[in-house]
């Protein structure tokens, strides 16, 4: 018996099952810790995802051009459900969504998507305005196991993204592609002929496809090319300058014009701007009921003199300048109903915006506003290559079709940008938002992850 109970054999193997208890328990906790470590990067995949969704879609609304249906909110639990992660409630509501119908006992899942301002590292919500980020908030909270024994009873696994729209780029040249559909072709930007830029360097963007019909030039920096829906031609690949053709929709600050009440005002009598015949016209300011709604034709040996600071409404007015020369400092002209513009044929054309309407506040900057329906005769166009035609301002046409080619600019002048549903500009062509006034130049967009 002495002997049996001075026996060490078998104590080495009692002192180890003694220590791997503690040891197997670490283990299991560590195991532990590690699903959630994946939970949580899967929870930050779908939070990117939400986040980013959102903000291409926060995008779109500023772009002023967007279809989507949809809204930021639905965008962002959309793709955050195919990264499956959804609200109790969103388990099957959105198409693609990898969301089991009932999740395990004790386990849940949140999301929520917010429009906010991000600055500095910040963000705020309610945003001040529209907005210029969406803030993805996803999680799993699950019932704690063997992390019970440090006082866990349930663990949170939270992901938080935040998606940034920025405008790194000012247009110049923009193609909205509204009526793509209606005769128009998809490429609402299209570049032909051999077309040379000159002026400030500035964005040219398409809100669909782009369309190059020869390789253009272009002189000095800060140039860029870009598109939401692609590019045709074999220039495509070949510019000197950055281009990205897939972007989202371009920031269009004059939208607000689509909206305002005196586009839609009509005009009756006889309301001509210049009699007939004439050889040196100065034009009077009016009002929209008081539009002008006879044509104004300016040809060799006419000149046509629009009073400094006025505002000008034509009626179903065509406006041809076909030769002789026309001035306007500090203006604005606004062209209702079925109104039209061709300058053409070796003309001398000199005007500049008024940046400051205090009547019409939203014209501020704008030379000329053009909101005829789309329709070919309603079609503008600007062809100054055997005159000298200076347009300084920002031109609004957001539903017929430019033809621009041939402008130039004087020294005066270090603003010269165009906005229409479709764009089609050749030759020599001066363009730029220098010195344009902040309200009226459009952005590019990029979305990125800041968070």
């Amino acid at each position: 018996m002495r002997k049996l109970l001075h026996c060490r054999r078998g104590a080495a193997a009692f002192a180890t099952v003694i220590a791997l208890v503690p040891l197997i328990g670490v283990v299991s906790l560590g195991a532990e810790a590690a699903s959630w470590y994946v939970t949580k990067q899967h929870a930050q995949n779908a939070a990117d995802a939400a986040a980013y969704s959102g903000a291409l879609r926060l995008a779109c609304t500023l772009g002023g051009a967007c279809t989507d249906a949809q809204s930021v909110d639905y965008r962002g639990r959309e793709f955050a459900a195919q990264n499956a992660f959804c609200a109790t409630a969103d388990a099957t509501a959105y198409p693609g969504s990898q969301c089991a119908a009932s999740l395990p006992s004790g386990i849940s899942h949140a999301v929520a998507i917010a429009i906010g301002d991000y600055s500095g590292g910040t963000f705020t919500t309610p945003p001040a305005g529209s907005g210029n980020a969406v803030r993805a908030t996803v999680g799993q909270q699950q019932p704690a196991y063997l992390a019970a024994v440090l006082g866990l009873t349930t663990v949170n696994i939270p992901a938080q993204a935040i998606a940034l729209i920025m405008n790194p780029t000012n247009v110049c040249g923009l193609g909205l592609g509204r009526y793509v559909n209606s005769g128009s072709p998809s490429n609402s930007l299209t570049i032909g002929g051999t077309a040379q830029f000159t002026g400030n360097g500035c964005g040219l963007m398409s809100d669909n496809t782009v369309k190059f019909n020869s390789s253009p030039s272009f002189s000095g920096s800060g140039w860029a090319v870009n598109a939401v829906n692609g590019c045709q031609g074999t220039s495509c690949s070949k510019l000197s300058i950055p281009y990205n053709y897939y972007s989202p929709y371009a920031e269009n600050p004059l939208s607000v014009l689509d909206s305002e009440s005196f586009n839609t005002a009509t005009s009756s009598g006889n309301l001509r701007a210049c009699p007939q015949p004439y050889s040196t016209c100065t034009i009077a300011p009016n009002t929209p009921t008081t539009a002008y709604n006879r044509n104004l034709t300016v040809t060799t040996g006419n000149t046509v003199i629009f009073t400094t600071g006025g505002t000008y409404f034509f009626y179903n007015a065509n406006i041809t300048i076909n030769g002789g020369a026309v001035t306007g400092t500090s203006i604005n002209i606004v062209l209702l109903g079925n109104s039209s513009l061709s300058i053409s044929g070796g003309a001398s054309v000199n005007l500049s915006a008024n940046i400051s309407n205090s009547t019409y506040p939203d014209l501020s900057g704008v030379l000329i506003d053009d909101q005829a329906p789309h329709s070919s005769s309603n079609a503008v166009t600007v062809n100054g290559d055997s005159g000298t035609v200076t347009l300084g301002g920002a031109m609004y046409f957001p539903n017929v079709d430019v033809t621009w080619s041939g402008t130039s600019a004087n020294s005066a002048t270090a603003c010269t940008e165009v906005i229409a549903n479709s764009l089609t500009m050749t030759g020599n062509a001066y363009m730029s938002s220098a010195a344009c006034p902040a309200n009226v130049v459009p952005h590019t967009q990029v979305v990125a992850l800041v968070q």
